[in-house]
């Protein structure tokens, strides 16, 4: 339940902006590091999915071999972008929610830095091929204390906000920011102490799926709901519809999320109990998932019109309805009926892409665009790229996901006949792999328009009209979203 504040008294406003003068630098450094790595990503992204359509690209290279550059892509996708916006986020959202000024930040500049350091030597090292082969955890083993190490001591900081806040209720928000701060070093820390148990390779392949489920489960999910449910009253100026609701959503998740995993290996080298309980809390976790989204649309009913004008909502809200198509799509996946189609082929690459793009991505977008002018003085430049970028990131995951749900189902029929041969079930996904490269060539065009953007919002070059950067509106023609909404109604009746 966030607060609103439609008419904050002028102590407010002078309270709100010594909290984002406090957390200024560290935030921004956050967010530009993150969206030079999500260039960077979106690039080796494209350049994967190049190399996965034409396999005989660059053979002579092995920099640019798929075995290489995908896993860089991937680790640099959720370590250099997703965490670090995450972290900004976290900072900012914590402070504004508890009234708490950040008193360190050059402490916190000083590990991002070690942060950036540790996730280039890993990115790098996975592309030179001492990488460990592990999906999302291919940082060679000496890397992960030092990165587990630097997110404690900065997340440390976000607990000691919430625990001295000011007195009041606590937001729904705040406790999701809370779980994805304390969640992720235990999920991070026992997967790879595990993992460095040198186990079987059955073992390793069931902590390595335990560890993703839950990265996203515990810390991406969490912190994308977090900013719906800050952003969401603060654009439509009402408060969340259901805490009840809210909190329900949140101990849904809670529980269900530490069981699932291991439903990616239906029919696998595994106890059956294990999928079958993974695939259980995943169709719980839909139900926690579906009372986050109607407890967003009962908060929003009458106020839609609004999304045409504010990218902080359209953004948010559009990752909310991509976390209901992706718990849709696990959970259907979870009957084995369905999965012995879906898993072990491309589809588990569009669903994650769904789920770290689609999701987490789109609504730290619109926490970034909802933030940085607030703690930079200045609007954003161009409400045009704005809309590209959100019209092109949509085309990209879409695109993604369509393509690799459909080269799922030709893989998996093609598997499913006992008679066929293997390198048939290869070729018959490979026209589909054509949508992959369009999609990333889609999301690197997007991505490169926010990161210009963000660059001139970093340097103080960004626009010192009067009137937030609203799409659909010129500068100053409207002083929020509801007023350009109200105006853009008023103009039809007339």
């Amino acid at each position: 339940m966030s607060s609103t504040s439609p008419g904050a008294s002028p102590q407010d406003m002078q309270e709100r902006a010594a909290i984002d003068r406090s957390v200024r630098f560290p935030v921004m450094f956050f967010f530009t590091s993150a969206a030079a790595w999500l260039f960077a990503a979106t690039i080796l992204g494209m350049v994967a999915a190049l190399k996965l359509r034409v396999p005989t690209l660059w053979d002579a290279c092995p920099w640019l071999s798929f075995g290489r550059i995908f896993p860089a892509h991937m680790d640099a996708l959720i370590y250099g972008w997703a965490m670090q916006a995450g972290l900004g986020i976290m900072i900012w959202m914590m402070a504004r929610l508890t009234r708490v000024g950040l008193r360190n930040a050059t402490y916190i500049i000083v590990l991002g830095h070690i942060w950036n350091f540790g996730v280039a030597l890993g990115v790098l090292a996975v592309w030179s091929g001492f990488g460990n082969s592990r999906t999302w955890l291919d940082f060679p083993s000496m890397l992960w204390p030092m990165l587990a190490a630097t997110y404690v001591l900065i997340v440390v900081t976000i607990l000691v906000m919430f625990r001295v806040r000011r007195d009041g209720p606590v937001f729904i928000s705040e406790e999701y920011l809370v779980a994805a701060a304390v969640w992720f070093p235990w999920v991070y820390i026992t997967a790879n102490l595990v993992l460095g148990a040198k186990g079987s390779a059955v073992m390793s392949a069931g902590v390595t799926v335990w560890y993703m489920q839950n990265l996203l489960y515990f810390w991406f999910i969490p912190i994308a709901v977090a900013i719906a449910y800050y952003i969401v009253p603060k654009v439509v100026g009402r408060p969340i519809y259901s805490y009840p609701l809210a909190k329900f959503g949140f101990w849904t998740l809670a529980i269900c999320a530490g069981w699932m995993g291991f439903q990616r290996f239906y029919g696998g080298p595994f106890p059956a109990w294990m999928p079958a309980v993974g695939g259980a809390s995943t169709i719980f976790a839909l139900i926690g998932i579906t009372a986050i989204a109607a407890n967003l649309f009962y908060t929003m009913q009458g106020k839609f019109s609004l999304m045409q004008f504010s990218p902080s909502l359209r953004f948010s809200l559009f990752g909310m309805a991509m976390l209901l198509l992706f718990a849709v799509l696990s959970a259907l996946k979870s009957f084995i009926g369905i999965s012995k189609y879906l898993q072990f082929n491309l589809f588990e690459l569009g669903l994650d892409t769904l789920a770290i793009y689609g999701v987490f991505s789109m609504a730290a977008f619109g926490a970034i665009y909802f933030i940085v002018p607030r703690i930079t003085g200045c609007e954003w430049p161009h409400g045009g790229w704005i809309r590209r970028h959100f019209w092109f990131s949509t085309y990209g995951i879409l695109t993604v996901l369509v393509g690799m749900f459909a080269a799922g189902l030709s893989q998996g029929a093609s598997l499913d006949a006992w008679d066929t041969p293997f390198e048939v079930s290869v070729k018959v996904a490979k026209p589909w792999i054509v949508a992959l490269v369009l999609g990333w060539i889609f999301i690197a065009y997007s991505n490169l328009g926010f990161f210009w953007q963000l660059a001139l919002m970093f340097v103080g070059k960004g626009r010192r009209s009067e009137g937030p950067t609203l799409m659909h509106v010129a500068p100053g023609e409207a002083a929020s979203a509801e007023q350009a909404a109200n105006v853009a109604k008023g103009t039809a009746h007339a």
